[in-house]
């Protein structure tokens, strides 16, 4: 039997994670993030995009008048620039050297050690593509957030954390941070809450009530665009300030164009409220075609619809096939009758809750620097010796950012008054 060296090794990984396999492992159990088109192509420093926001004011029955108040078409340049993020393997040389060279115990090692780091990276991107790109993954309760050790954030907050993981607070989503560091103990995901090691109040002082957590290395001190720009940056709560900038942009000078559409509850149940958010969009000219919503939300309105006399009509369960030949991903869907089409409504873990975003899909669009994700072996090396510890080191990552070339063709719905 041969013995192992590094190459069997880079064979084993290739052999193991051919990108169509880290695609369907990556995209699978995050819906937006496999339905969002993608373009492998994001060269130079930054992607330029022009929106059309407004049209010329030169028209007028009378000719005189067209002509003296003739302008240009209102346009801005978003100039959208890429964002880094890393899943980093780690394999100790006694590990791999147990292995003999067999194929089958390498392939066991490689599958064993990459697959988490994969599972972890793809969590990530499905989480962020949701966020506002300053790196927070939720916000502390209204009251009585933290107690003893005991951290209480928004409903479903804990889905995002893991035990062991190391976080950053800070009052404001993207401003600076806090001194110290939490480390989790525990999760209680029923009861939506975790434990920390040392109690906030000695580890983290200032932590409290309607705080925003980060992963460690997520954020920077008053830096909004560590991380991926998702809907919470392009679609976001309010555009209230003349300050505003997003990628180059003041899109306080028309917040719905720029910045997308933003629709209430409307009091009554979330059927209507997608009703109401899809005639706003439609009147824009948009035509909205899925909507991604939370688990929870996703199956109130489910229930809501069981006891309607034309649920079976306007409404059914079916799959949704990506277009693309890399891979194809299967996701149930509820379907709503809109004045703009049919708009197909799909459960999404990572949407937080009591949130959802009404899109037209053909407006987005992932743009990265090859795949997405990819092993970085860019010197020809998949696995590089690791000169402060007795072992081989594997680093997965992406280069890119969500662009959007519509957003006022989009919805942000408020599911809760």
């Amino acid at each position: 039997m041969a013995s192992f060296n590094l190459t069997n090794f880079d064979a084993a990984m290739k052999h193991m994670y051919p990108f169509k396999k880290v695609e369907n492992m990556v995209y699978k159990s995050n819906p937006l993030l496999a339905m969002i088109p993608k373009d492998t192509s994001f060269p130079g420093r930054n992607a330029t995009y022009a929106v059309e926001y407004g049209l010329t004011t030169g028209r007028s029955a009378d000719f005189q008048t067209a002509q003296n108040n003739r302008g240009g078409t209102r346009i801005e340049d978003f100039v959208v620039t890429r964002v880094k993020d890393y899943a980093v393997v780690s394999v100790d040389n006694e590990t791999l050297l147990a292995a003999d060279g067999s194929e089958g115990s390498l392939l066991d090692v490689a599958k064993s050690k990459t697959d988490s780091a994969l599972h972890a990276l793809s969590r990530t991107m499905g989480r962020d593509i949701y966020r506002s790109g300053t790196g927070s993954i939720m916000k502390l309760a209204a009251s009585g957030a933290v107690s003893g050790s005991v951290v209480t954030p928004l409903a479903g907050g804990t889905i995002q954390v893991e035990v062991g993981m190391r976080l950053k607070g800070s009052a404001t989503d993207g401003s600076a941070l806090y001194d110290g560091v939490l480390t989790v103990e525990s999760v209680d995901r029923k009861a939506n809450t975790f434990a920390t090691t040392v109690a906030p109040g000695t580890a983290m002082a200032s932590l409290g009530d309607n705080d925003f957590l980060y992963v460690e290395g997520d954020a920077k001190n008053n830096i909004s665009n560590i991380k991926m720009a998702g809907l919470d940056s392009w679609l976001p709560e309010s555009i209230a300030s003349s300050g505003d900038s997003h990628f180059g942009v003041n899109r306080y000078i028309d917040s719905s164009r720029l910045g997308g559409q933003r629709q209430d509850f409307a009091d009554s149940s979330i059927q209507d409220t997608l009703i109401q958010a899809a005639v706003l969009v439609a009147r824009e000219g948009g035509r909205p075609d899925a909507v991604f919503i939370n688990p929870s939300d996703w199956a109130e309105l489910a229930v809501d619809l069981e006891g309607r006399a034309l649920a079976n009509q306007a409404y059914n369960r079916r799959r949704f096939e990506n277009g693309d030949d890399m891979a194809q991903f299967g996701f149930a869907t509820l379907q709503l009758a809109t004045p703009a089409g049919m708009v197909d409504i799909v459960a999404d873990h990572n949407c937080p809750e009591n949130i959802c975003y009404m899109l037209q899909l053909n407006t987005w669009k992932f743009k990265s620097l090859g795949q997405a994700p990819r092993l970085l072996d860019f010197d020809g090396l998949k696995g590089i010796r690791q000169s402060n510890e007795d072992g081989v080191e594997y680093r997965w990552g992406y280069y890119g950012n969500l662009l959007c070339t519509a957003p006022g063709f989009n919805c942000r719905i408020a599911l809760s008054s």
